[in-house]
């Protein structure tokens, strides 16, 4: 077959310097034996393993990805072993062409000398998907035996004790080693003895109704209302009542009789309050007669407080007239008053009301003002902060940004945007972006810290993409000088630095800047004093053209 026919596709690439591969997880805990010996350029020299993922420094030395990474986390003192020359995190990157080269040699399965297959090693993950020699986990629920493929099925199905059959009573299935407790002590259609030890076989839901016809449950005899004291099995109870009949007859007799009495009795009695009732209707009847009396007084009464009524009313029509009378010869001597004090105060109302309008003109005019000073208080806030922006505004492409509060803003673990500064004063615009507690991946252990370029007003006579080396430091603010330092220099086809079409681009830095533990307990650095964080950015204006 065509080394063309046996390549793999090519994994996706990331913005990571070390970039994972998918095969490098799934190999891990494997030995892989190539068919072929390996040549030394598929061997790391750093760890001497399979280069899994290879990734080639800027000087041209190839390592695995896991030796890379040991390399890039010292910061500036990782150094190539072969020509100690400085290894760059921005320099690295994942080696396609090895990588290639690589996946298509070709290897014994990993779970040889059983499985006899040579296959190259990017189709290698493909083939432990189907190899009968893998060992897997039974996908019984409960069950953790590991088993060949090839004996996956026969367990599952025959051997596991957490496979699934179905209750012979009541057909729903459980785990085979539930099922004998089940069918004992929990199955409703499980046929059991009578638990009262009669020679019937009865389901476990239908004890209680076969307790109502059970030959051995305890009961009484039909007959004992009428006083037959016998109780025993429902059997011999039965054969008692058949033959005690005559007895259980003079029973019955016996209790007729005396309830024969006791009707008598009640008839008696029933007589008695008949004569009683009797007594008490006469009664009624001649209370009913004096109500008659009393009603007819009543009526009198009515018609005499009526009359009185009557009378009252012509009494008040009488005092109405002559109250008429009076009013109309005191009228004419008060008229005049009256016709005086009505003009006086028809004056005093129009007097009000022009003050009420010119109260109302002078509200209006009060708020008209109100307005106008509340948009000048609004101009005069704009002006200030204008005016300290540009007092903190640089314009020599470095930047000094003083972090207050360092704690409390850790554990709020927001972003906070440093004010705008400039390589020139028609330069670009850029500005420092940092996350006290880390973002993404690295939030809760490390500090987070970017940097973003901004549109400004003379992009247009701007060279583009950006292209100035950029270099990013947490100040040491004891007398050590120990700062963090790391720096880049921007991918002219990343979009990050291309000109802005809105007011900023994507930021971009370092995810892991500095370690909080560094940062906050550096033994030879003070980088935190009085809650106080100090960073410095610097852009490298080496080429640029003052415009």
């Amino acid at each position: 077959m065509a080394a063309e026919e046996n390549e793999c596709p090519k994994s996706q690439q990331g913005s990571d310097p070390v970039r994972s591969w998918e095969l490098e997880s799934v190999l891990a805990i494997r030995s892989l034996n190539f068919v072929a010996r390996l040549d030394d350029q598929f061997v790391c020299p750093a760890c001497g393993g399979v280069v899994l993922n290879p990734h080639q420094t800027g000087c041209g030395h190839i390592f695995c990805a896991q030796c890379i990474r040991a390399f890039i986390e010292k910061g500036e003192t990782s150094k190539c072993p072969f020509d100690d020359i400085l290894i760059k995190p921005e320099e690295v990157f994942q080696d396609n062409c090895c990588k290639r080269e690589l996946q298509n040699l070709e290897v014994y399965c990993t779970n040889a000398p059983s499985c006899t297959h040579k296959v190259t090693l990017c189709n290698l993950q493909d083939h432990l998907k189907s190899c009968q020699y893998e060992a897997l986990q039974c996908p019984n629920s409960g069950c953790t035996d590991f088993l060949l493929r090839k004996n996956l099925t026969e367990h599952q199905n025959c051997h596991c004790p957490f496979r699934t059959e179905i209750c012979r009573y009541c057909r729903k299935p459980f785990p085979v080693a539930q099922l004998p407790d089940h069918e004992k002590t929990s199955c409703p259609d499980a046929d059991l003895p009578c638990p009262n030890k009669c020679s019937n076989m009865v389901k476990r839901h239908k004890f209680k109704d076969h307790a109502d016809e059970c030959p051995e449950v305890e009961t009484d005899c039909v007959y004992k209302k009428y006083g037959c004291t016998v109780r025993d099995k429902r059997g011999r109870v039965k054969v008692h009542e058949n033959s005690e009949f005559s007895r259980h007859v003079l029973l019955v007799l016996e209790s007729n009789s005396r309830l024969v009495k006791q009707v008598d009795q009640l008839q008696q009695d029933l007589a008695g309050q008949q004569g009683e009732l009797k007594e008490r209707n006469l009664m009624v009847s001649s209370l009913n007669r004096e109500v008659s009396k009393c009603d007819n007084t009543l009526s009198a009464i009515q018609r005499s407080v009526e009359e009185q009524r009557e009378h009252v009313s012509s009494v008040k029509r009488e005092l109405q007239d002559l109250r008429g009378v009076l009013e109309a010869e005191l009228a004419k001597e008060e008229l005049a008053a009256l016709r005086a004090s009505l003009d006086s105060l028809r004056q005093q109302v129009a007097m009000t009301q022009s003050l009420r309008e010119h109260l109302g003109v002078l509200g209006q005019t009060c708020q008209r003002h109100t307005r106008l000073l509340d948009i000048h208080v609004e101009q005069l806030q704009c002006n200030e902060q204008r005016f300290r922006q540009l007092e903190s505004t640089s314009y020599d492409g470095k930047l000094i940004w003083k972090v207050h509060d360092y704690q409390r803003k850790k554990e709020a673990g927001t972003a906070l945007n440093s004010p705008p500064f400039y390589t020139s004063r028609c330069g670009y615009k850029l500005s420092a972006r940092v996350y006290p507690g880390g973002e993404g991946s690295a939030r809760g252990s490390h500090l987070s810290l970017y940097v973003l370029l901004m549109r400004g007003d003379f992009d247009s006579l701007l060279p583009w993409p950006f292209h100035q080396n950029i270099t990013m430091t947490v100040l040491d603010q004891s007398s050590s000088r120990n700062h963090i330092t790391l720096s880049f220099t921007p991918d002219p086809s990343s979009d990050s630095f291309r000109r802005p079409t809105s007011e900023t681009n994507s930021a971009l830095g370092f995810s892991r800047f500095v370690s909080h533990g560094e940062l906050e307990n550096s033994g030879n650095a003070v980088y935190i004093r009085d809650d106080t964080l100090f960073i410095k950015v610097k852009v490298d204006t080496t080429g640029l053209e003052d415009l």
